[in-house]
């Protein structure tokens, strides 16, 4: 596979998925795996000052949560204008921590739901956050090697999914069949306002019920297009952070050089601060819900409406040759037109699902372990 714009060709595969650090010394503010872990402020002896956040006045020291540390803040979504007081503390409040298993790390991105216990009108049975519930909850596990950070695999009540991926056929045993499955992008990162692209090989697997993955490994791969790019964005609460926007579009041109018939794309936003900080679906013009049959345009005006994120990243330019991205400036919805400029083809896509995940909640416990490394499968740690 050829790497484009960013790596050096000359970079190996990598041969498992150890965390040994590259050879070549880089700032930590450059590397992937610091914009995927939360950061805690910390005082003079390294201990983790609880009433603090990223941000605070006072956080004048900070590092990434280690694992098996008390996390003294969450990251929460925005309720919708006039949500009931329950959802004050919007519906889902997102962690993302380093877990070790048998001497493995991993990166978990966990989603706990629940609603604010101390509104009246709270229904009792209600789920709270901060408690495991396998039935309702999930979440994606991600590592970075030298060359690339990226999404293993996910889990929720419906079933656990993993991308199996050509590393298959060298370590069909162990979690280096999971390698570059999701890519968010290279381990690293751009200067600020460039970016890249590449496209991967993958196919999605669901073992529904507890099962294990598949034996074996595909005869055929999906490839998927991703394009990242690296630059500043201001977020729901106001703040402007460093960020790695990262697309993951369904397909991709027969050239690999473009998203192609590709009628979905995901974006992930991911900061040093808070790691996974924003997540978008998008959906093409002419692409429709299979189950409520709503057209893209349709659930773009409803997300808009509901004014739960703020506006998204406009590019300044394409980290693609030949491709131009540019805002379609609707006042109804969020969207925007994607042309290739060696076909001329133009295409129009609608923002159709937001999470803003920096309506930040202090824990008033000032932070407990929690509980998520119970619902995890070991087959992201085999190795």
């Amino acid at each position: 596979m050829q790497i484009r714009l960013l790596l050096p060709a000359a970079l190996a595969l990598a041969a498992g998925l150890a965390a040994t650090p590259p050879a070549r010394a880089q700032a930590q503010s450059d590397r992937l795996e610091d914009f995927m872990i939360m950061d805690v402020c910390v005082d003079q002896h390294d201990r983790i000052e609880p009433a603090l956040v990223p941000g605070d006045r006072d956080c004048t020291r900070r590092r990434n949560i280690r694992a098996g540390e008390a996390v003294p803040y969450h990251l929460h979504n925005y309720p919708g204008p006039g949500a009931p007081c329950p959802q004050r503390l919007g519906t889902v409040s997102k962690d993302n921590i380093p877990i070790e298993k048998r001497g493995v790390t991993r990166i978990v991105s966990f989603y706990d739901r629940g609603v604010d216990h101390s509104c009246p009108d709270a229904a009792p049975d209600a789920p709270s956050f901060g408690k495991l519930d396998t039935g309702r909850e999930g979440g994606s596990v991600q590592w970075v090697d030298e060359r690339w950070g990226y999404i293993m695999g996910s889990w929720s009540p419906v079933a656990l999914s993993y991308w199996l991926t050509p590393s298959c056929a060298g370590a069909p045993d162990t979690s280096g069949r999971f390698r570059y499955g999701w890519v968010i992008g290279p381990a690293t990162l751009p200067p600020e306002g460039q970016g890249g692209f590449e496209t991967f090989q993958s196919k999605l697997v669901t073992a529904k019920d507890g099962g294990e993955p598949e034996a074996g490994c595909p005869k055929r791969f999906a490839r998927p297009f991703t394009l990242w790019m690296r630059d500043r964005f201001t977020y729901k609460d106001g703040k402007s952070l460093d960020t790695l926007i990262s697309l993951r579009f369904s397909s991709s041109s027969k050239d690999g050089q473009g998203p192609g018939p590709a009628t979905q794309v995901e974006i992930t936003y991911w900061t040093k601060e808070f790691g996974l900080t924003r997540w978008e679906k998008w959906a093409r013009g002419d692409w429709v819900h299979p189950r409520n049959r709503q057209a893209a345009a349709t659930l773009g005006k409803t997300l808009f409406e509901r004014d739960t994120c703020s506006p998204p990243y406009s590019f300044r330019s394409s980290p693609v040759p030949g491709l131009t991205i540019s805002d379609s400036g609707s006042r109804d919805d969020y969207s925007r037109t994607l042309t290739d400029t060696r076909t001329g083809e133009s295409r129009n896509w609608h923002m159709s699902l937001c999470s803003d995940y920096t309506n930040i909640v202090k824990d008033a416990d000032g932070g407990l372990v929690p509980p998520w490394g119970q619902a995890l499968s070991d087959i992201f740690w085999a190795e």
